[in-house]
């Protein structure tokens, strides 16, 4: 029976590349001024800093992580922060891993003589061959804060602190993080959770979306509920496809509001080309604004009275603010335009 390689073992590690085909544990810091290469699991007793890495096996370290580019085969776990320039992609195939390498070193493929033989030890691709079916494959666990430009996570991405991202790929579980700041598309399979705010300013796709804060998107589309303590905010579509909508505040877009069962706000309500529920439901603003204020705060609007208005004023003509930026949107109050047709009406 083919013997698993004993674990590479040291206090700390400084060098130019390491490159090892089994497990590595390292009890101190690690600086890498270019590729680290680990075809096990690595244990890194204190921070990690390198120009690219790739770990075949579960990547823990228990300091910071500071990296161009980070590739995990299996699981990462981090105690400190996470800092990557570029990519940081988890569920990353040995033979995928392999052909990257291939292509970084400008090499091709040679049956005879390719990264996988070279770098991975036989013992480890077979102990590993059926990771995929074990708890926590692909997951990413960070206690302090995420900060990337592209994640690609095949399992659940916990963070004890922010998230902030140019872009979601995909993340193949949950989402759960302090904050959420994305300055492009964020795909969730499952459900997206953030304790304070959201901002988004491409699409925001997920299971069910739950906001603690505000929520400011250019887009969402949610299979399920899609709710906010605060307000709800988009340039582009509101669907949930199959759930409920709920602010606690307002929900406002300059496109449509669609939601299979109810639409619920604390206050006011605008879809500025159109607002549609499920049929057996309704529609209902200001249910936390008392009748007398619903014509200037728990308003409806849209190009047409919704059918299904239970609640809340229908005021026609309402538009949405434009908004420049993120750090804006974070500080929301009332802000509706009345159309110049309307405001000459009011005047004269």
């Amino acid at each position: 029976m083919m013997q698993t390689p004993i674990a590479f073992l040291s206090k700390k590690l400084k060098r130019k590349q390491f490159i090892h085909d089994g497990d590595a544990h390292i009890q101190g810091d690690v600086l890498i001024t270019h590729q680290l290469i680990n075809g096990g699991d690595l244990l890194v007793d204190g921070d990690l800093e390198a120009e690219e890495v790739y770990c075949l096996g579960k990547l823990t370290v228990t300091g910071d992580i500071r990296v161009q580019s980070l590739y995990v085969g299996q699981a990462l776990d981090c105690a400190g922060d996470v800092e990557v320039e570029f990519l940081l992609k988890t569920a990353c195939k040995a033979e995928w891993m392999a052909r990257l390498l291939e292509l970084d070193q400008g090499k091709a493929a040679q049956k005879s003589a390719n990264y996988i033989d070279r770098l991975v030890h036989p013992a480890i691709l077979k102990r590993d061959a059926h990771q995929e079916n074990l708890g926590g494959y692909g997951d990413v666990q960070v206690l302090g804060y995420l900060s990337c430009d592209v994640l690609d996570c095949h399992g659940n991405l916990q963070l004890d602190d922010v998230l902030d991202v140019g872009e979601v790929q995909y993340v193949g579980g949950h989402l759960s993080a302090i904050a959420i700041n994305a300055d492009g598309d964020v795909n969730v399979k499952g459900e997206i959770f953030s304790e304070t705010d959201i901002a988004v300013t491409g699409g925001l796709y997920a299971g069910d979306v739950i906001c603690q804060g505000n929520l400011s998107v250019g887009s969402v589309h949610s299979h399920g509920d899609i709710s906010a303590w605060g307000s709800i905010r988009a340039t582009g579509q509101i669907t949930s496809l199959n759930g409920e909508i709920h602010s606690g505040r307002w929900i406002a877009t300059k496109a449509t509001i669609y939601a299979a069962k109810y639409i619920k706000a604390g206050e006011a309500i605008v879809a500025e080309k159109g607002l549609n529920c499920g049929a057996d439901y309704g529609i209902l603003a200001a249910t936390t604004i008392k009748r007398s204020l619903w014509e200037t705060r728990g308003f409806v609007s849209a190009p047409s009275k919704p059918r299904f208005l239970l609640s809340g004023q229908f005021v026609e003509g309402k538009k949405l603010k434009h908004v420049d930026s993120l750090e804006k949107k974070r500080d929301w109050e009332l802000d509706w335009e009345v159309p110049r047709r309307l405001q000459r009406e009011m005047v004269g």
